[in-house]
């Protein structure tokens, strides 16, 4: 299992922030639609870390294991649906708002976003030795 524990050549200030950006980001866009914010849950945010390492250490694709993520997730809140996005990329000046505007510019990825039924979020971000940064962003909709 790959330790979530930050990396040493990761800095906390700078994943946090990029989490932060990336959540206002995407219920900034959902409020000028009307739909309610998302409410980032650490719990979900630590199963989304765990992905974001992995990718980041080269030891998964994109969107492989979401099912056992779905399972952890359901372990400690029963849900009824859950959705997944994912972004990496390096060298971008703003790299939270770079992977927004994947996710924004890919219709499924947009839906996850603008989706009403989901109020709950989990969002982590991991930074390769490399400077390559891992976004994950788990949607929930709990029972």
């Amino acid at each position: 299992m790959i330790d979530p524990v930050l990396q040493p050549h990761e800095d906390a200030a700078e994943l946090e922030q990029l989490v932060r950006q990336a959540n206002d980001r995407g219920n900034a866009h959902r409020a000028s639609l009307g739909v309610t914010q998302l409410t980032l849950d650490a719990r979900i945010s630590r199963a989304a870390r765990r992905h974001s390492v992995r990718m980041a250490q080269g030891g998964a694709s994109i969107h492989q294991g979401f099912k056992q993520r779905a399972t952890a997730i359901g372990r400690f809140m029963p849900y009824r649906t859950v959705a997944e996005n994912l972004a990496y990329n390096y060298g971008n000046a703003d790299p939270a708002a770079r992977a927004f505007n994947s996710w924004f510019n890919s219709s499924k990825h947009r839906q996850a976003i603008e989706d009403s039924r989901f109020t709950h979020t989990g969002l982590a971000v991991a930074k390769s030795s490399s400077g390559r940064f891992y976004f994950t962003q788990l949607f929930v909709l709990p029972h």
